[in-house]
């Protein structure tokens, strides 16, 4: 079913994720952040392409979708962040792509994981929705609720692109490269527009923080995407969406944020699902 190097490399990229979204929502001036995020993206992309092979023409449909789709994210993410706080929100928005994927890897490729990566998978979900409720029902404005909705829409849609994209493409690696590269492009007009007001008055701690946090977040969607090749895309999302256990954590340490109770019950489903997960292989 899926790799133990695989297995390890999700998680990685998980925590790595967690732990951009986190400079995000940490930093007051979140346009810029997210300028230097993207440029930073761009930047690995044309690295990525230049010692990587050109997709195939098959994938390239998926490719432009995904950069559309990927820009959409980027812009549902910002408005998120700048409406609710990291633990009520990020729950939201990851919570509901595994399940959306392993559903739609189903219906349009016949890939659905069975026996204990199935359960695995149930586990998972079921640890990010239990966060997801108190957020739901107790913190969340409904502007913070409508663009974490939006934003998971976004996170499903372009993982089944690009897990299919990636396939289609015979190079995992060029065909990130290049939605890297794309994404950029617009992106960063996008948020050039949302921050250019600031953006030349930009602080060392926003550039620090932007470009790293731009760096950690190209290293682990690559990773990601590397990994989907070969690997069952619900499994995969299931493992990505554990970065919700490490971005509540860090809400918790870092930013302060409760209450704490929900979110050992939520890691505890998660980590039972991750065992199962790790025994379907």
């Amino acid at each position: 079913m899926i790799s133990l190097n695989a297995f390890f490399l999700v998680l990685i990229a998980a925590f790595l994720h967690a732990l951009w979204n986190s400079f995000v929502k940490g930093n007051k001036r979140k346009a810029t952040v997210m300028i230097l995020i993207v440029l930073l993206h761009f930047l690995f992309g044309v690295a990525l392409s230049l010692f990587s092979s050109f997709p195939s023409v098959e994938a390239w449909p998926f490719l432009i979708v995904s950069v559309f789709v990927h820009v959409l994210y980027f812009y549902f993410l910002f408005q998120s962040y700048n409406w609710g706080d990291l633990s009520e929100v990020y729950p939201l928005m990851r919570g509901i792509a595994p399940l959306l994927v392993t559903l739609g890897a189903f219906l349009f490729i016949g890939e659905l994981p069975v026996g204990k990566g199935l359960i695995g998978i149930i586990f998972i979900s079921v640890g990010i929705i239990i966060l997801s409720v108190y957020g739901l029902f107790n913190a969340v404005t409904y502007k913070s609720l409508y663009f974490a909705i939006l934003t998971g829409l976004c996170i499903a849609s372009y993982s089944l692109l690009d897990g299919i994209g990636a396939r289609e493409a015979k190079t995992a690696l060029g065909y990130a490269g290049w939605l890297f590269i794309l994404e950029g492009v617009f992106g960063l007009s996008m948020f050039w527009i949302l921050s250019k007001k600031d953006f030349f008055s930009i602080d060392k701690k926003t550039l620090f923080i932007g470009s790293f946090g731009g760096l950690l977040s190209s290293i682990a969607y690559a990773i990601v995407i590397y990994v989907k090749v070969t690997s069952p895309l619900g499994l995969v999302s299931s493992l990505r969406e554990t970065s919700v256990i490490f971005a509540s954590l860090i809400g918790l340490i870092i930013f302060r944020e409760k209450p704490w109770h929900l979110r050992i019950v939520a890691a505890i489903a998660v980590t039972i699902g991750l065992i199962f997960i790790s025994l379907s292989r």
